[in-house]
Parts: C-alpha cells; sequence; structure tokens
C-alpha cells in the first residue's frame, strides 16, 4: 500500500494559493502511483470554508486517480459527515472515539478531533492497526518546547504511552510550522507540517510524505512541494559599534537569496548607539530596496537605544572590553548590564 500523508492545508475561501497547492498535491499523488491521499484533519480552515469550498475539493478528488481518506480536525471539527458529498473517491473516518476500518487488507483506523485526551479515545482501540489518523498535540520533550507558547498546542493532548505499540504507523497533523518524526517501541509517528506557509512559523521548505507500508516494512520519504512559498527567518544581532556591520549583513542575505519561494523574515534584535528612529529608517530603507524581489519580505525589529547611557565613559570602555566576545554571549552580557547601567546612571 503506497500513500501520501499531508495535513493542515487549512483551505480558506479567497486564498486561491491554498486550493491550488492542493491541486498541485493531487497530481503529485497520481505522479507516484499512490494508492491513497491521507489527510489527518485541517483540511479547511474552519466549517464556513468547508461549506464553500466543498464542490472545489469534490471536483480536484474526483479527478485524481488515487482515493483519499480523510479525518476532521479542530478547525473542521464539523466539516464532514453523511450529509457533506465529497465524491466518490473520499472516505471519511468521522465516528467516534475513533473508525476502523480495512483497506486492502490493512487495518486503518481514524481519530477524529474531539475535546478529550487522545489516551481516552483510543483505551478500547482494536490490536494489530497498521495505520492510524490523528489530529492532535504530541507532547514529547524532544521537540514540544518551543511550541508550549502557541495555544494551538492545547488541542487533544497525545503522549508518548498513548501511542507505544497503538499503531505501525501514526499520521499526525495539528502542528504546521515544521515536519516531525518520532517513534515509539511499534509505532511511527509523523507530523509532515502545513504544507503551506500558514505563518511566520512555518519556516523552511514545505514537504509531504510518500509511505509504503508492506506486511514487514514502512518506508517513509520526504518529497518538497515544488510551488510552495515558505518563510525564512533570519536574527541578526546588533550591539554598539556593530550598527553599519549588521545592516551590511542583513544586505548580504537578502542578496545571496535566489529561490522564488523564499519570503523573508529579518528579524534584528539588540542594542544600538544611535537613536532608534535613525536605525529604524536605515532597516525601513533595506525593506524597501528588496520588497520588489520579495512581495512578503518582513522585518522584525526589537531594538533599544542606549545613546545616553553610551555617553558616559565607563560603559564605554566596558562595551570596548566585549570586542572579542562571541555575538551571543555579548548579547546575555548587555542584556544584564546595559539596563542596570541605565539605572545607576540616572
Amino acid at each position: 500500500m503506497k500513500f501520501i500523508h499531508t495535513a493542515d492545508l487549512h483551505l480558506k475561501k479567497g486564498e486561491e494559493d491554498r486550493l491550488e497547492i492542493f491541486g498541485w498535491l493531487v497530481k503529485k499523488a497520481d505522479e507516484l502511483r499512490a494508492d491513497y491521499f491521507l489527510i489527518a484533519g485541517d483540511l479547511f480552515d474552519s466549517d464556513a470554508d468547508g461549506t464553500l469550498l466543498r464542490k472545489d475539493v469534490r471536483r480536484i478528488c474526483d479527478a485524481a486517480r488515487c482515493r483519499f481518506i480523510i479525518i476532521p480536525g479542530n478547525h473542521d471539527a464539523d466539516s464532514f459527515g453523511s450529509g457533506c458529498d465529497y465524491g466518490r473517491n473520499v472516505v471519511q473516518l468521522i465516528q467516534k472515539p475513533f473508525h476502523c476500518l480495512e483497506i486492502d487488507s490493512f487495518k486503518t483506523c481514524g481519530v477524529p478531533y474531539q475535546e478529550e485526551r487522545f489516551g481516552e479515545c483510543v483505551k478500547d482501540l482494536p490490536g494489530g492497526i497498521d495505520i492510524l489518523l490523528a489530529h492532535g498535540t504530541v507532547y514529547d520533550q524532544s521537540y514540544i518546547y518551543p511550541l508550549l507558547s502557541d495555544r494551538e498546542t492545547e488541542y487533544m493532548p497525545i503522549f508518548p504511552v498513548d501511542l507505544q505499540n497503538v499503531a505501525r504507523y501514526v499520521a499526525m497533523g495539528h502542528i504546521h510550522a515544521h515536519s516531525v518524526m518520532l517513534h515509539y517501541e511499534g509505532t511511527q509517528v509523523v507530523y509532515p507540517g502545513s504544507p503551506i506557509a500558514l505563518d511566520t512559523k512555518c519556516d523552511g521548505v514545505r514537504s509531504f510524505r510518500l509511505v509504503v507500508v508492506e506486511r514487514d516494512s514502512i518506508e517513509v520519504q520526504e518529497h518538497v512541494i515544488e510551488n510552495a512559498p515558505y518563510y525564512l527567518s533570519k536574527e541578526f544581532f546588533v550591539y554598539p559599534q556593530a550598527e553599519a556591520r549588521v545592516l551590511e549583513t542583513i544586505e548580504e542575505f537578502l542578496h545571496s537569496i535566489d529561490d522564488p519561494r523564499v519570503m523573508p523574515r529579518v528579524v534584528v534584535q539588540g542594542y544600538i548607539a544611535e537613536k532608534e528612529n535613525e536605525y529604524l529608517s536605515a532597516l525601513s530603507s533595506l525593506h524597501h530596496k528588496y520588497e520588489s524581489k520579495f512581495p512578503n519580505l518582513r522585518f522584525d525589529p526589537e531594538i533599544q537605544s542606549w545613546d545616553t547611557v553610551l555617553a558616559n565613559p565607563m560603559v564605554r570602555n566596558f562595551v570596548a572590553k566585549t570586542t572579542d566576545l562571541d555575538d551571543d554571549l555579548r548579547m546575555k552580557i548587555f542584556e544584564v548590564c546595559l539596563p542596570v547601567f541605565s539605572k545607576v546612571l540616572k
């Protein structure tokens, strides 16, 4: 059995590029001779979008050689059911707490999004599941900590113990930013990431998974989505005496990008010796210079001016003594010391 695994397309009325990428993925599935196309939740951005775009999705699915297996996510939980016609090629796994069926002699199960812990939903799940689709957040310390500030992680918590030997392959959805592959005893768990750069957290090339399941093996391949724009974030730290050099480095970064899919995001943090409005004006000039090359170019400056503090000879001497230190160390030193200097010198 060969299938495409994706999730979190968040199709939305007025966002035609998302529907185009879905169409590209379906054509790619046929080129790769995939038997099935798995969507692990949030095909639509909302139930209203599901209603408005259902006919477009049905048209794309009806034209495909492969069949589709879909579960609802937290954004489109009410977009599926017996009254929602997605065409002859689509299987909707909507029964709660789980929905099992046999596909090409492989036991397949979907766990639709629901306001329950995943462990409660699958406590009566039968054994021997080959493929399981789910939509929620796996709380694994190997990747989850940078995402904990995102309220999206609150939905349908899944813990590693819930996944041990639950199925041979678990097709996950819900994490947009990047792809994640995890292993729990006899279970391989994969988040493909959103195929569309929904926000700046979707940093890096977008991709999908091609999975080949045999009786005694599972092969997982990552494939790049060739027409999907993606964010490329770069952080720059500015500090006194390095203002001009950082501007030059930012320009070198933007000049070096030759991939038309890239949507650069420039994050500038740190402290400057000049006036904030002057440095922000210089950053704005850079933005203007490159916005024709990158229509979705973003600058996110988080800088503070310490011109008054740096007028003190003792502080200037302190800054000079840090010249040979690593940039990250200098940033930490300045974060602690410059505010202290500011208070002491008032």
